[in-house]
């Protein structure tokens, strides 16, 4: 698992290396949503896809990495209007 030694003690993990090797590999897609066929960290939304089905589909894949790896992904982006991840 690619990692990185931070000056703090901590490590950080590649979340593109976890989130495909949970089985979420680029490109694939789930309804209206889905990866990115270029970087598994993108999530896309395809025509139809509503706010609701990305956040979704975004819990979909930290479960995915929790249940495999006991890691939990923290979201970049931050959300108006809508709970937190």
């Amino acid at each position: 698992m690619p990692r990185w030694a931070l000056p703090t003690g901590q490590v950080k993990l590649s979340a593109a290396w976890l989130i495909e090797r949970a089985g979420f590999t680029r490109g694939c897609a789930e309804g209206p949503v889905g990866l990115s066929t270029r970087h598994a960290l993108a999530i896309v939304a395809h025509d139809g896809a509503r706010a609701g089905d990305v956040v979704a589909f975004a819990r979909r894949v930290q479960s995915a990495v929790v249940d495999r790896f006991g890691v939990r992904l923290t979201q970049e982006p931050v959300f108006w209007g809508m709970p937190a991840l």
